[in-house]
């Protein structure tokens, strides 16, 4: 025990911890306390620290690209022109397909393609379509057969689910008759 002015009393601190004042008003907490209140401070901050950083950013986890599951396919290579010859100075269509029991091609839902000739699709060609191979109008002018879809050189277009056969208005026919050619589909 202390006397006089030697006498100290016991207080707590804010946090309740128990610590000894003197009479003079000093704080009471000596070399020990102290260096253990620095250790404790430390170690929250670095807790709190080392808790914030990882919770900030634990990983990152990429989700891949979903293509469309729709597709565009050939049904046979190469089509079959319909009909088989034409007339020189002629005028007219041209149907290729692959035969009464198969279209040219079949999509198996809605997409975006583009389709590119090649350079022999030139006159006396004069516009290339997609129709509907089980439409009602499948004869005629390229244009009034059922689904109807006139074909742009190297620009995208829409294109709806469903069997489909190609066909070409020529204008003219010279004496060499109509050139092969290949339409390239790109997605």
């Amino acid at each position: 025990m202390l006397h006089g002015a030697e006498r100290e009393f016991r207080s707590t601190d804010q946090f309740g911890s128990l610590f000894l004042r003197g009479l003079k008003g000093g704080s009471g907490v000596n070399k020990r306390n102290r260096s253990m209140l620095t250790l404790a401070a430390f170690l929250v901050a670095m807790t709190v620290g080392i808790g914030t950083a990882i919770a900030v950013t634990l990983f990152y986890h990429h989700m891949p690209g979903v293509s469309v599951s729709a597709t565009i396919t050939r049904n046979c290579d190469p089509t079959i022109a319909d009909p088989p010859g034409v007339t020189v100075g002629t005028n007219g269509q041209e149907t290729f397909w692959c035969g009464p029991t198969s279209s040219a091609i079949t999509m198996t839902g809605p997409l975006t393609a583009t389709p590119t000739f090649t350079d022999t699709f030139r006159a006396p060609y004069v516009s290339l379509w997609l129709y509907k191979a089980d439409g009602n109008v499948i004869t005629g002018n390229c244009s009034v057969r059922t689904g109807a879809l006139q074909l742009q050189n190297n620009t995208a277009m829409a294109l709806p689910a469903g069997n489909f056969n190609y066909c070409a208005e020529y204008f003219d026919v010279p004496d060499s008759g109509l050139k092969s050619f290949i339409v390239k589909w790109d997605a």
